[in-house]
């Protein structure tokens, strides 16, 4: 049977790596028949693509795509090297490049000041230009700001706590460098805790510098192990400094992946000999990195930092995100009698609260949340206008709380909005959590019997193909609550079913069960969770919901199968 979402995810990817050769080919004719950057950008693209398809077929088609593959590799390296060979025979002899306006009256560091400009290829100074785009502000917000999330916070500020401390790390002989790996589905907050850290530490005369690892292999096509080199160099010579890459998942990739172009193995390698070289001469630099597929990470990479896991926000984070999302902040007063105060923007009529909208809102992450938060507003706005008329009217409502959101009005605008898909990702994490734990726990094994382990055969490989995974595996990482047997059978005698079933969705707190309108407490066992049920004579089936402290957890069918002697309708 074919997989139809493989099979629409195979056509999308053949259809866009050919729109991306088509772009190359217009770029080419546009400009006169000769390579631009631009056109590299696009084949690495479609060959990225074909990397991608030869990994999710086999056979034939498998073989195709990495041709195909290899062909556009060897067409974006030929054309980079026409390009490098062009700017050596037209660089300019003598005088220097006119600056850009935009970069008049700029801060920027000493060490970018460029001295002898005529010297530089016209490739040198596009990367001095992108250097001066890395350094960034002060983040507005802080540690205050971050919902939740009160581990993290307290490790990070014990980061911020360190760096005061110089002399006494120098006695101790502690490296001035922290390496910080931040893993977890996409909306969990991963870069608003990073630049909240930043602002904590740029008060302590700390520089920012941040960047896009897509940014790099899309704006500086053919330059990109340059620009990855140059960033390791500011970092050194602006220590101070903290270096965060977002997405380094396209910056570092991982070697050991299937079909992987030939560039890519070489951006992985200039980055691991740049962050070598801090490490080594124990820069003062604060390395914070991010992704949402840790699997495609090289594994050099993440054995040189903490690996920090950022769950999706539970409901404290959920509730404190809608707060946020529901008020303002006021300021008054000046200098020491300044005082902040946070006012609602939309009030909330009993029993709707912040605390009911995150449970009904279990697996959000924090986009989510704004999405609908937005989306309730527009709702409102469009009502407010219709009956109010004007807005003086309509602001006075809301702020009197004259109108109110209701449960009613929340849970009508709930059932319309879908929460950003989750299941592959999450369980790609799971896997991946998996494959390091299991690696964790061959490394305490004898070294000579290390390749005779078992657990070596229960880790995916890297790049394996989801279809080959097995299927029991995948749907308990999928479900949030899944019952651990097919069937369920009563007890002759009793007429009880024992149910038992499994959360695969976060650690329980005080689990509770509720099952034709009643609840239960259930027990634990070795695989999980079970309950005893007392179903109807014709009860073929039950609904099972599960909620704990934070709230509603998951439901599932639990279905009942008699032996033929309970059948009534069964004649001897």
């Amino acid at each position: 049977m074919i997989d139809r979402d493989l099979l629409t995810n195979l056509i999308e990817k053949e259809n866009a790596s050919r729109n991306f050769q088509w772009k190359a080919q217009e770029l080419f004719k546009n400009n006169n028949n000769r390579p631009s950057k631009d056109q590299c950008m696009m084949l690495q693209r479609a060959a990225d693509l074909e990397s991608e398809m030869a990994n999710m077929t086999i056979g034939a088609e498998k073989e195709q795509h990495i041709r195909e593959m290899n062909r556009l590799d060897y067409e974006c390296a030929r054309l980079q090297a026409e390009i490098e060979h062009s700017y050596a025979v037209n660089k300019p002899s003598s005088g220097k490049p006119s600056a850009d306006k935009k970069d008049e009256g700029k801060k920027i560091p000493a060490n970018n000041a460029n001295d002898g400009n005529d010297k530089k290829t016209q490739e040198e100074i596009e990367i001095d230009r992108a250097a001066r785009t890395w350094y960034k502000e002060a983040p507005k917000h802080a540690f205050e700001d971050v919902a939740g999330m009160e581990d993290m916070k307290t490790k990070l500020r014990g980061c911020v706590a360190d760096a005061r401390a110089n002399r006494l790390r120098e006695f101790l002989q502690i490296p001035k460098l922290n390496s910080y790996f931040f893993v977890g589905p996409p909306g969990c907050g991963k870069t608003f805790i990073c630049e909240a850290f930043a602002h904590e530490l740029m008060n302590k005369d700390y520089k920012f510098i941040s960047i896009l690892g897509s940014d790099i292999i899309s704006k500086y096509a053919g330059t990109a192990e340059k620009s990855v080199t140059r960033l390791f160099e500011e970092a050194m010579n602006s220590a101070p400094c903290i270096v965060f890459v977002d997405e380094i998942d396209s910056l570092c990739k991982n070697r050991s992946l299937p079909n992987l172009p030939e560039y890519a193995a070489n951006i992985t390698t200039s980055f691991l000999t740049g962050y070598n070289k801090i490490h080594s001469e124990d820069s003062d630099v604060i390395f914070m990195a991010a992704t949402n597929y840790p699997n495609r990470v090289d594994a050099a990479m993440l054995d040189r930092a903490e690996i920090i896991r950022l769950p999706l926000p539970d409901r404290e984070a959920r509730c404190a995100a809608f707060d946020r999302e529901f008020s303002y902040k006021e300021e008054t007063g000046e200098g020491e009698d300044k005082k902040v105060e946070y006012k609602p923007i939309i009030q909330l009529k009993k029993p709707l609260s912040f605390e009911m909208m995150a449970e009904k809102t279990w697996r959000f992450n924090y986009r989510d949340i704004e999405r609908l938060a937005s989306g309730i507003k527009k709702t409102l706005f469009r009502e407010l206008i219709d009956f109010f008329g004007e807005e003086k009217l309509a602001i006075d409502a809301l702020k009197s709380g004259e109108y109110k959101l209701t449960e009613k009005k929340f849970d009508e605008i709930l059932s319309k909005f879908k929460p950003s898909p989750k299941q592959e990702i999450l369980r790609d994490l799971l896997h991946w959590e998996k494959k390091v734990q299991s690696m964790a726990d061959i490394a305490e094994t004898d070294v000579e019997n290390l390749y005779d382990c078992e657990a070596l055969n229960d880790v995916p490989a890297a790049g394996e193909p989801k279809e080959e995974q097995p299927e029991a595996e995948a749907a308990e990482s999928c479900e949030p609550v899944y019952p651990l047997s097919e069937y369920f059978s009563p007890d002759p005698m009793l007429g009880l079913v024992k149910i038992r079933f499994g959360i695969g969705a976060r650690t329980p707190e005080n689990p509770v069960v509720i099952v034709d309108s009643e609840e239960v407490a259930p027990a634990m066992d070795e695989d999980g969770f079970a309950f005893t049920y007392q179903p109807e004579d014709d009860e073929d089936e039950v609904r099972v919901s599960v909620k704990d402290n934070n709230g509603f957890i998951g439901s599932f069918t639990a279905k009942i199968k008699r032996a033929i002697s309970d059948n009534e309708d069964f004649d001897i």
